[in-house]
């Protein structure tokens, strides 16, 4: 009786539903959160009334534009993807194979969490499913995507390379950044890489982060640091990594902010930055959201070419121990270096230069050039950039 009252109610709610909207992305996905998730969560175990709840919500969808459903993927993502499970534990490969292709038509693409997913097991002989797998992998298995990318073109002479341009510590702007903070407290009376550490720890511990924030018009770290203050609100990676830009340029360190780029944009990019060290005589990987810099077997720091190259050959890699997601979430090397930044470290791009403001608009301002790193022969998305140059990888290195 209780699984007959969910089905009609959900029946009565989506015809609400229809009749009352243009079936917009919007209320596909109001719909499904509110009248579909809910049901599945309470009723996981029972496989036929989960089929149920998702055919009749991919019955209804059947009058929306094709348009309206490209935006709302996820709500058939997650409906295949669930489907296929099902059928796959009642032993209907067939069934369940159809689902699992469809959620992948629709964008899936966890393959580390289909590739270990018991609920498919029932399947994984089926040699369809496994072509599916296939193709899953060339988009979701970010660290095999990364080891067979081509490598980039460093063979460029690096005294012909345009130079990277960097802000003046004595600059009235960063000397203003520099006084309003105290960083020379915070960077403390150590040695060089205790205060890059301290600078990166502080600005994480400030600044929450919060990926789904939108982006303020002044784009500096105080205005930052002020309007997170008045709106009890977090920034984005970039903003955070434009702050700690900020903060490391005050302090005299030739600093940069980095946007690490998948090979096909999925779910998102990432933002961090590179610090020049004068006494390891490198740049090195510091990442202010997670808190989090890289070290290799031995403990030395590492900078993004490094950390790159090292994942490209499966060769160890670590982060910090108190590397952390907003206090919240530890920050480890199967999530963070295997998974989220072997995706995000396909292209890479920086602004040619480094200074206070750098993405603020300001009219009569000169704006930064972006420079996107693309491995040698692969087109990058132009979504990403308008330009393409090879000596950014060689300047890694300077």
């Amino acid at each position: 009786m209780k699984k007959f009252l969910w089905i009609a109610f959900l029946s009565f709610c989506f015809s609400g539903v229809a009749a009352e909207s243009d079936w917009n992305a919007d209320s596909v996905q109001v719909y499904f959160s509110r009248s579909v998730t809910p049901v599945v969560q309470k009723n996981w175990k029972d496989h036929k009334l989960i089929l149920k709840t998702y055919r009749q919500f991919l019955k209804t969808c059947e009058s929306v534009p094709d348009s309206v459903l490209k935006q709302c993927s996820w709500c058939f993502i997650d409906t295949y993807y669930n489907m296929a499970c099902c059928e796959s534990m009642m032993k209907r490969k067939k069934a369940a194979v159809d689902a699992f292709e469809k959620a992948i038509q629709y964008g899936y693409y966890d393959y580390a969490h289909a590739q270990k997913d018991t609920d498919l097991d029932n399947v994984r002989d089926d040699k369809r499913f496994q072509k599916a797998m296939e193709r899953l992998r060339e988009v979701g298995d970010f660290g095999y995507i990364l080891r067979k990318s081509p490598g980039y073109d460093d063979a460029a002479s690096i005294d012909s390379l345009p130079a990277f341009t960097y802000m003046d510590p004595n600059d009235r702007d960063l000397v203003r950044v520099r006084r309003y903070f105290n960083l020379d407290s915070i960077a403390g009376a150590g040695d060089e890489i205790s205060k890059i550490k301290n600078l990166l720890a502080w600005v994480h511990n400030t600044i929450r982060h919060d990926g789904s924030s939108y982006n303020p018009e002044e784009k500096n770290a105080i205005a930052l640091y002020e309007i997170c203050k008045k709106e009890d609100r977090g920034v984005n990676c970039r903003m955070m990594a434009q702050m700690l830009n900020e903060c490391y340029l005050a302090m005299g360190f030739k600093s940069r902010y980095v946007t690490c780029l998948p090979k096909s944009y999925i779910n998102d990019c990432h933002v961090i930055n590179v610090v020049y060290s004068n006494t390891l005589d490198k740049w090195l990987w510091v990442d202010p959201t997670w808190n989090a810099y890289v070290m290799d077997d031995k403990g030395n720091l590492l900078s993004i070419s490094e950390v790159r190259d090292r994942l490209k050959k499966s060769e160890f890699v670590t982060v910090n121990e108190d590397a952390n997601w907003n206090h919240k979430t530890p920050c480890t090397n199967d999530y963070y270096l295997d998974y989220y930044m072997s995706k995000n470290l396909y292209y890479l791009q920086c602004s040619d230069c480094s200074g206070f403001n750098n993405e603020t608009y300001v009219e009569g301002k000169r704006r930064p050039v972006y420079i996107t790193l693309s491995p040698t022969g692969e087109p990058y998305d132009k979504r990403w950039s308008t330009s393409n140059e090879s000596w950014f990888w060689a300047s890694l290195y300077k």
